[in-house]
């Protein structure tokens, strides 16, 4: 194998192990230690040592050397050292100027649609209550009189009916 061949194929893994490390940190952050984070992290390193093989395969025809592992070992520290930090940046960056107001857009859109599909609902509700309000008084006295009724058959059972009874 030439120099530089070995040389690429070490740069990609480094940078293989960067972005693991990126997406990682990603996912810890946002998923802020809940069970879904922990399940989506889980799921998330076979899918990044794939991504890490496919890599491999491409630059080496899937050939497999220590300096392979050690070549992502130091991508992972140097995001943990170096890059770490710019990374956040632009991820708070990246949320504050394009997935915020992204979210606000929606909210904004679901509450206008809300509000326009509750105007026929608050209506047809207006209009149900208006019809049943002569039926109002005679439906309360039905209900405190089937709860009276509820009230004197419990009195006459017995609380535990399985419980012995001292003579």
């Amino acid at each position: 194998m030439i120099v530089s061949h070995q040389l690429l194929s070490l740069l990609a893994m480094a940078g293989t192990g960067i972005l693991a490390a990126a997406v990682i940190d990603m996912i810890r952050t946002a998923g802020g230690g809940t069970r879904a984070g922990t399940a989506i992290e889980l799921m998330a390193w076979p899918l990044l040592g794939l991504f890490a093989f496919s890599v491999l395969f491409a630059v080496r025809s899937g050939e497999w050397r220590l300096y392979d592992l050690l070549a992502q070992l130091l991508g992972v520290m140097l995001y943990e050292s170096v890059i770490h930090r710019p990374f956040r940046f632009a991820g708070r960056l990246l949320a504050a100027l394009v997935i915020r107001p992204i979210l606000f857009l929606l909210g904004l859109v679901w509450r206008t649609v809300t509000f326009i599909v509750g105007i026929p609902l608050r209506l047809i509700l207006f209009l149900v209550r208006l019809l049943l309000r002569p039926f109002r008084k005679p439906i309360r006295a039905v209900r405190r009189k089937a709860g009276n009724l509820s009230r004197k058959v419990r009195r006459k059972l017995p609380g535990h009916p399985l419980k012995k009874r001292s003579a």
